[in-house]
């Protein structure tokens, strides 16, 4: 039972939402954009080499405010397809049912660490509309595709 609810809290923490490769782009006019002076302070205390590229527009600032302060608790976050593929090795070793108790509890403190470096991804949006959980199926499947696990 434990096993199997670390197993859950794994796959709930991987769920986020992330741009599409091929998402069609929108105009937009200086005259929809809020300028906001805060946000290149924000950008110098980053330590995360964090692609904002994925975060929505309308939510930087917010993002931002809110990975400065995972950063400072938990450290440098990595990148969407490093938790992706990190996450997807943990949950093959705790899906093994033969799994000793010293091995399954080296592997939870494995997810503890895991869970720290991909704290930023849950503060994104979650994806709501069969659309958005459908870019982001797609988004892991290309990354584990490329790095050669499906």
């Amino acid at each position: 039972m434990k096993k199997l609810l670390l197993f859950i809290t794994l796959i709930s923490i991987i769920g986020c939402k992330d741009t599409p490769k091929n998402m069609e782009v929108n105009d937009v006019t200086m005259d929809s954009l809020v300028v906001d002076e805060d946000l290149d302070t924000l950008d110098e205390k980053i330590i995360s080499d964090y692609d904002m590229s994925t975060v929505d527009v309308e939510n930087k600032k917010e993002f931002k405010e809110s990975l400065v302060k995972i950063e400072k608790e938990f450290g440098e976050q990595w990148g969407f397809c490093e938790c992706v593929i990190k996450g997807d090795s943990i949950n093959k070793a705790f899906s093994n049912p033969d799994l000793p108790d010293d091995q399954f509890d080296k592997l939870s403190e494995r997810f503890d660490y895991i869970d720290e470096k991909c704290k930023a991804f849950r503060i994104q949006n979650p994806n709501v509309t069969p659309e958005e959980r459908l870019a982001h199926e797609k988004k892991v499947r290309n990354c584990l595709k490329e790095a050669g696990i499906k």
